[in-house]
């Protein structure tokens, strides 16, 4: 009987622990770190809601910028710290969906090593031509390089940007030829095409809307179902019946082994700060975020989804890891 009471008494224990975890978390101050510059969306986002989380975790919401390799310094401080909730990630989605196509012995395995915990908002993108080019539609556009292969030039920040990756599909899915113009970075990039050295580009969509009423630029589609707010006059993707939809995001993720209770308590702060329309207007928009809330199982999913599409595309520019 003793025997009986003791093995009852550890079960019970033992389904009680994850809630008793969440109940005292957190006991210490939440770290973020970020895995890239100051100033980018994550850093941005992060930053932002940090006082409103921090006053409802009841402990300090520390945000900390590992810079280098891509990510790579940053995501491996996380994937190495203890699963206990107290090390977290909020990171764009380079380091996680496309740094497996850019490096042959990346040091983590995104899928495996990283607990997702909420699905921050994808960054809204669209292509646009400068004022000069004498197209005004995608199709305008294609039936422009069929005609002058290679005449037209793409701008981008390096091979497997964005803007490289969207450069390849193009050329893939419509049969056409462009020219690469590499740039250092992409706010160089974008001034390229707006000056006309650079003639078309893929680039994030609330970039484009005070130029493009300005006439210094043209939009002629935007990635994904629906169109962007600040240009309800250009078409999506989806409308003109293009089947691609890779876009950037942010993302909050945890070491794998997280107690599930501490994910899910997370998450639901997260997204009730994402939620605020004054937070969105202030934080999101300008941005180019587009936020839904979601569960962590959603963001898993999308994040397959994602990594397949990358693979796709750094195979169609023919990235070669490192």
């Amino acid at each position: 009987m003793q025997k009986l009471i003791h093995l009852v008494s550890i079960a019970v224990l033992s389904l009680a622990a994850p809630w008793a975890i969440a109940q005292s978390y957190p006991a210490k101050p939440v770290r973020i770190i970020i895995p890239g510059a100051a100033g980018a969306p994550p850093d941005i986002l992060s930053r932002a809601m940090g006082p409103a989380i921090s006053q409802a975790l009841g402990q300090p919401w520390v945000v900390e910028n590992r810079v280098g390799a891509n990510g790579i310094i940053g995501m491996e401080a996380v994937i190495r710290a203890a699963p206990d909730g107290y090390t977290l990630s909020i990171t764009q989605g380079a380091p996680v969906s496309l740094n497996p196509y850019f490096y042959s012995k990346l040091p983590y395995e995104p899928l495996r090593d990283l607990a997702p915990i909420a699905n921050m908002g994808v960054i809204a993108a669209s292509i646009l031509v400068t004022a000069a080019l004498p197209v005004n539609s995608m199709r305008e556009l294609i039936d422009m390089a069929k005609a002058k292969p290679e005449s037209l030039l793409w701008s981008t920040w390096g091979p497997g940007s964005f803007s490289d990756l969207y450069r390849a599909w193009a050329e893939s899915a419509f049969n056409v030829k462009f020219q690469e113009l590499p740039y250092k970075a992409p706010s160089a990039a974008f001034l390229a095409v707006v000056s006309g050295e650079a003639h078309v580009m893929l680039n994030a969509s609330g970039a484009l809307t005070s130029l493009a009423k300005a006439g210094k630029i043209k939009v002629l589609a935007t990635i994904g179902p629906s169109r962007y707010r600040t240009l309800p006059d250009v078409p999506s993707f989806a409308e003109l019946g293009y089947d691609m939809n890779f876009r950037g995001w942010v993302g909050a993720f945890a070491p794998t082994g997280t107690p599930r209770d501490i994910i899910q308590r997370l998450n639901a702060e997260i997204n009730r700060v994402l939620s605020d329309s004054a937070f969105a207007e202030k934080f999101l928009v300008p941005g180019s975020v587009e936020f839904k809330a979601g569960t962590p199982d959603e963001f898993a999913k999308f994040l397959k989804v994602d990594r397949e599409l990358a693979g796709r595309l750094t195979k169609l520019a023919k990235v070669k890891p490192e």
